[in-house]
């Protein structure tokens, strides 16, 4: 039997803090279904990449690694699943993923997350 990932990957982006939260996920995995939830008042996106974004430009630098096959998560290419001001939302994505990105872009609170992969 190989290794299934069947159980729902689930967080909170940090509280009253404009950043990007990154959730690596099984990239084989369609489709990927994403709900996120706003917490307080708080604007945010949700992206996709399918480039691997497991290091950083550091990291890739200090261990000499390919940069054809490793991105820095900031430099990736992203595309957006869900563009939304302070609403909740619910995504069915059915493209290969290597990571999503929960983008906190203003506001006060936090956003819930949770992914489930068929």
């Amino acid at each position: 039997m190989g290794h299934s990932r069947r159980r729902p990957i689930t967080g909170q982006t940090v509280a009253n803090v404009v950043a990007a939260t990154y959730i690596i996920v099984e990239m084989t995995d369609r489709p990927t279904t994403i709900q996120c939830i706003a917490n307080g008042t708080v604007t945010y996106t949700v992206d996709r990449t399918i480039q691997n974004i497991f290091y950083s430009t550091a990291v890739i630098a200090a261990k000499h690694l390919d940069t054809n096959r490793y991105v820095d998560p900031a430099a990736a290419a992203w595309a957006s699943v869900a563009t939304t001001g302070s609403v909740s939302t619910l995504n069915d994505v059915d493209t290969p993923v290597f990571a999503f990105r929960i983008n906190q872009t203003a506001g006060t609170g936090s956003v819930t997350y949770t992914i489930l992969q068929a």
